[in-house]
């Protein structure tokens, strides 16, 4: 029997046709939970003092120190909207956060071990990737009650290679519905033309 992450014929098809592929039960709960558990201890030792706040609509953050060294740190970033006028949060620490990254997998034993998996190597084996790398990783939540629109975007806009050559891997880590911040794609969009950053918000 092949790795579980191996693709099947058919599923290589679909992915090729649509430029997404759900799979099912792609890592066991035991991987799952300890990934979950490992990333509140993070949260729980993070004391909030070098952090910024991610947006997908203001994009002045990229030229934020903090979030251009987050590519080879594990970085916090928070929710829009998080802080009172006084700088204090509206809510707790762990239901503030946007999202954890961007080096998970390179300093977190945890994350790294995911990453590197059986399972990981043999899908990027599927889609004929010689010596895949990853180029970064992130933990996103989805908080109840705050938060700022994640609005229509290509990811090949903010990971840019001629020729293109990265694909993402986003595992829920909990089930994903429509009503709880699922992950939407549009079929076959990934063989349009590439459009400017701001021009689908």
């Amino acid at each position: 029997m092949p790795p579980a992450g191996s693709l099947t014929d058919d599923q290589l098809r679909f992915f090729d046709a649509n430029g997404y592929l759900v799979l099912e039960s792609f890592s066991s709960a035991e991987d799952v939970k300890g990934m979950r558990d490992r990333m509140a201890e993070l949260v729980d030792g993070f004391d909030g003092v070098n952090s910024s706040v991610f947006s997908t609509k203001d994009h002045r953050q990229v030229k934020d120190d903090y979030f251009f060294k987050s590519a080879e740190n594990i970085s916090f970033f928070f929710e829009e909207k998080a802080f009172e006028d006084d700088g204090s949060l509206k809510q707790p620490k762990e239901l503030s956060i946007n999202k954890v990254g961007h080096a998970l997998h390179e300093h977190d034993h945890v994350f790294k071990n995911f990453a590197f998996s059986e399972n990981v190597s043999s899908l990027f084996s599927s889609l004929c990737y010689k010596r895949p790398a990853v180029i970064q990783s992130m933990y996103i939540f989805k908080q109840p009650g705050i938060g700022g629109e994640v609005v229509p975007h290509q990811d090949n806009t903010f990971l840019y290679t001629e020729p293109q050559s990265c694909t993402g891997l986003w595992l829920a880590l909990e089930d994903a519905t429509k009503t709880n911040g699922c992950l939407w794609a549009i079929p076959g969009s990934h063989k349009s033309r590439l459009f400017p950053q701001n021009y689908l918000m």
